[in-house]
């Protein structure tokens, strides 16, 4: 039963993966030929700046979303909806000040990116939880289709129209954020249509405060997710942000699978017993050594030709991105913190975020700062290494005191 569910989900991860790399590709192709390095590093600013400021909402509650379902309470999708707008009032306020600055000091521009930005994000991310209930429900084949096809194909086709006819950084960001309200609140409405059951459903009466706990996780993970475009944006400038966005792009397709497989791997996990999982994770994790070698050893022979061929105006990206793509040998930890997750280990999961983030926000500070571009690159390298070690350790560290108490 297990092989047969790992096929079914790899094969619909595979197909939607492979599809949002292709649109991904196609966006990025016309942005490098179309978009000037200035107006794509601002663009990427403002969408930094919007995102550091989500995370003070419930920006946790998807995650408590999926459990939720995956328990068989479907009616958290419409539950953690609500949820994630009443906590949002922090984001319009903070906002509505940042972007109120910018304007008063006569940057239209990030003033106007962030007001459109605030305002949107909240009934966004809202309407985005449609992953956690396809995901939470194990179907992988619409899962994939709305969340790796329709939410990216419709917002690359708008930034490709923008970028070819108005290519500014404002233009991008309204461009940005309507396509994917529009893409995310369409699948939203066809996920609460096919499982129309969901208004009948029962509640879960841990939603909101496992949600809560998971939010407060994701402020400082969320800080330390973004501080990389903040910092660089303020040290290096908007061209040295562009490049090290490119640098990073296509390892970071790599996020895509690997969410998928922790995605998959909770929702078995959550159900299964301590003993079970770990008993299986040592196999797990050798497969995914084979296969980050593999990966990472293709990948540094063929990305000067990638970029030279299709982002020739970024070509100078591609040494930053052979040493960005040994971070991807952190995939192999995944099934442990994967684990983390689907059985609530609360405490570790605060530990983990926690010391994560720190470990993260203070070696992007001193790479960035001291070292400009390439000591932002190294500095991800070791921030990804050392949180996937400390995940192992809080695994191992969870289990055997479940064993002792067993």
């Amino acid at each position: 039963m297990d092989m047969i569910y790992l096929t079914s989900g790899s094969f619909w991860a595979v197909f939607g993966q492979f599809s949002a790399a292709i649109i991904a590709f196609g966006l990025a192709i016309a942005v490098a030929r179309f978009v000037s390095k200035d107006v794509y590093g601002t663009y990427k600013y403002v969408l930094a700046i919007v995102s550091v400021v989500a995370t003070l909402s419930l920006s946790g509650i998807g995650q408590a979303v999926f459990q939720s379902i995956t328990r068989g309470f479907r009616r958290s999708l419409s539950d953690g909806f609500w949820a994630n707008l009443r906590w949002s009032f922090l984001v319009f306020i903070i906002t509505l000040t940042v972007g109120g600055y910018y304007l008063f000091q006569g940057n239209q521009t990030l003033g106007l990116g962030i007001l459109l930005g605030g305002c949107i994000t909240p009934f966004l991310s809202g309407f985005n939880l449609y992953t956690s209930l396809f995901s939470g429900e194990k179907d992988f084949r619409r899962a994939a289709w709305y969340g790796d096809v329709v939410t990216n194909i419709i917002p690359a086709l708008t930034l490709i129209a923008v970028a070819l006819i108005a290519p500014t950084a404002l233009n991008l960001v309204i461009a940005y954020f309507l396509a994917n309200l529009a893409a995310a609140a369409y699948s939203y409405w066809r996920g609460t249509r096919h499982y129309r059951s969901t208004a009948d459903a029962a509640h879960d009466p841990d939603l909101l405060s496992y949600g809560k706990h998971l939010s407060l996780m994701a402020v400082l993970s969320g800080i330390a997710g973004n501080i990389d475009q903040l910092l660089l944006f303020h040290f290096g400038g908007a061209i040295d942000l562009a490049i090290y966005n490119f640098a990073i792009a296509i390892p970071d397709q790599a996020k895509g699978p690997l969410k998928q497989l922790d995605t998959m791997t909770q929702a078995r996990f959550v159900n299964r017993t301590t003993h079970d999982i770990h008993t299986s994770l040592r196999n797990k994790m050798l497969w995914l050594t084979a296969t980050s070698i593999i990966t990472i050893s293709v990948y540094v022979i063929v990305a000067p030709f990638i970029y030279q061929l299709f982002f020739p105006a970024y070509s100078i990206a591609a040494a930053y991105s052979q040493i960005y793509a040994l971070s991807l040998f952190s995939m192999i930890i995944s099934p442990a913190a994967s684990y983390l997750s689907a059985k609530k280990r609360v405490r570790a999961l605060y530990v983990n975020t926690f010391g994560s983030s720190i470990l993260h926000i203070g070696l992007m500070v001193i790479g960035v700062v001291w070292f400009g571009l390439w000591g932002l690159i190294i500095a991800r390298v070791f921030i990804r290494l050392g949180g996937a070690l400390l995940s192992l350790g809080l695994y191992y560290r969870t289990t055997r005191l479940e064993r002792k108490t067993i």
